[in-house]
């Protein structure tokens, strides 16, 4: 049976801001990009399969290092050079909507009522930040609830790994954000997150 998902969280709560003092349990993790991070454990994201390509690392957290922007880094926390810089897709691409399979929201364990966070992974060509994409076939699925996370692969065929974000970014203006999608009525093998 497919799962159409409409919620969605952008929650401050799972990002981590350099250098904030913090109340709860903490570890501390040395980066290669913003010195020792102080990380509460309850913020810390488990992505079980990893990311393709960087399968040994399976701890992250979400790092917010400056507030004037919408991009974030996915720092991971057993390796202090692994970081990936991240976007929420519906900051470029408003209608974003991709459909999962079945087998990853059942992994994820979300439901219609799960609020989701979802990242794409975004790559800078070296002095050519008008050549920013987007990974939108492969986008990071986190269960707010839980904070388990996966990289999944989209079953929509008008996804590619290579979205330039200027270009999403022109077409939203023609374009209306997804409210919400409808749940199929007959059986599907896959589930659409929006």
């Amino acid at each position: 049976m497919a799962l159409t998902l409409d919620k969605r969280t952008t929650n401050a709560e799972i990002d981590v801001s350099p250098n904030v003092d913090t109340m709860t349990a903490t570890i501390a993790v040395p980066t290669t990009r913003f010195g020792t991070l102080e990380v509460e454990e309850d913020i810390i994201i488990y992505l079980s399969e990893g990311i393709i390509g960087f399968e040994k690392w399976k701890r992250y957290v979400v790092v917010h290092h400056d507030d004037t922007t919408s991009f974030r880094w996915l720092q991971a926390l057993d390796h202090p050079g692994v970081a990936f810089p991240i976007l929420e897709p519906r900051e470029f691409r408003p209608d974003y909507a991709p459909t999962i399979s079945n087998s990853d929201a059942q992994a994820l364990q979300v439901t219609a009522d799960t609020p989701v966070l979802m990242f794409a992974i975004i790559t800078v060509p070296p002095g050519q930040p008008d050549g920013m994409t987007a990974n939108l076939l492969g986008p990071i699925i986190i269960n707010g609830f839980t904070h388990q996370g996966r990289q999944v692969i989209v079953q929509d065929e008008g996804y590619h790994t290579r979205h330039r974000v200027v270009d999403e970014l022109r077409r939203a203006t023609q374009v209306s954000p997804v409210a919400c999608v409808v749940m199929p009525q007959k059986r599907e093998r896959s589930a659409r997150i929006a």
